[in-house]
């Protein structure tokens, strides 16, 4: 247990480094004099919105959670269990990303590692096909108006969206995973467990009344985490319209910051800074507006995510200790 302490206080460390490096990296860029002015006129009462936003992402991640560990027929989780894995999830300390800490959770909780696999691909999948589909109307929209925004920022948004839910849908229907299977079962059996994951999606869609949790509690997330982020730029004076934001904070999270190794560290805050000087947003209130969205992502979280990761320690153990075997 103090091997386990030493190392989530390290990797912890660590991703505030990565953190603290590339916020240190813009500010060069920027002028660390220019980020330092941005401070000077904060709007404080914003300061309200970011971390009440920020704090009910958590309740909104833990009930589409336990809805999605239900598919495959397996039982509920009770909810402390539940609440335990996610907020572990979150934290700064995963070097396999919080997907990693499900996956252990549920293949020790469950005894079965495919289905486990399945579940956290689902999980992220629904993620992505809630938020890429309002991006992909977004800027759709602003390509339309002829907005003063970056193209190249949004053209992936309008084009490579509708092609990549598409050929997902296309290569998960009839009989080609079976067949996938046959073909790929040996040395690539975890791609098409992967694919196998993202299938589920059907199961979720044609289902949807039997798993309104996942649909409402990954809706609920997105628009919480979106209305923290509005409120740090809010803070500095930054009011890009709710068609930016929505376009900038995607484009920060191109890969959702429980997937990423160490919650995202250092990607998402050079994505997102630089996302909203691509919208035309002057760049060192932007990076002053991500350090404050990003350090209440870091702050809220980091103590009970360490608490967490400690009560899951034989939990999670079991979880990978099985997965050495099989």
């Amino acid at each position: 247990m103090r091997a386990l302490g030493e190392r989530t206080i390290f990797a912890s460390m660590l991703a505030t480094a990565i953190a603290a490096l590339a916020v240190l990296l813009i500010a060069r860029v920027t002028g660390a004099d220019a980020v330092g002015r941005a401070f000077d006129h904060v709007a404080v009462p914003w300061v309200a919105l970011v971390a009440g936003a920020e704090l009910a992402t958590y309740p909104a991640y833990i009930v589409a959670y336990r809805s999605i560990a239900r598919l495959e027929g397996h039982p509920r989780i009770a909810l402390p269990m539940v609440a335990r894995i996610v907020v572990a999830g979150f934290g700064p300390f995963a070097l396999s990303g919080g997907f990693g800490i499900d996956k252990q959770a549920l293949h020790a909780l469950h005894e079965d590692e495919d289905s486990a696999h399945r579940r956290v691909v689902a999980l992220g999948t629904i993620e992505w096909v809630i938020l890429a589909p309002v991006g992909c109307v977004v800027s759709i929209i602003l390509l339309a108006r002829g907005a003063h925004v970056l193209p190249s920022l949004l053209w992936p948004w309008a084009l490579a969206v509708p092609a990549g839910l598409g050929a997902a849908f296309w290569v998960t229907a009839g009989h080609r995973l079976e067949w996938l299977s046959e073909v790929w079962g040996g040395r690539l059996r975890r791609i098409v467990r992967s694919l196998e994951g993202v299938g589920m999606m059907r199961v979720l869609i044609a289902r949807a009344p039997r798993f309104p949790g996942a649909w409402l509690g990954i809706g609920l997330y997105w628009i919480a985490d979106i209305l923290a982020f509005y409120g740090a730029l809010r803070m500095f004076g930054l009011n890009p319209g709710a068609l930016r934001v929505v376009i900038a904070y995607g484009t920060g999270y191109a890969a959702t910051r429980r997937s990423l190794p160490l919650g995202g560290a250092g990607v998402t805050e050079f994505l997102m800074t630089y996302a909203l000087y691509w919208l035309r947003m002057p760049l060192a209130p932007a990076l002053a507006a991500v350090l404050v969205y990003r350090l209440f992502n870091f702050l809220l979280i980091a103590a009970p995510a360490v608490v967490a990761r400690r009560q899951l320690a034989p939990l999670l153990d079991r979880g990978g200790e099985a997965s050495e075997r099989e």
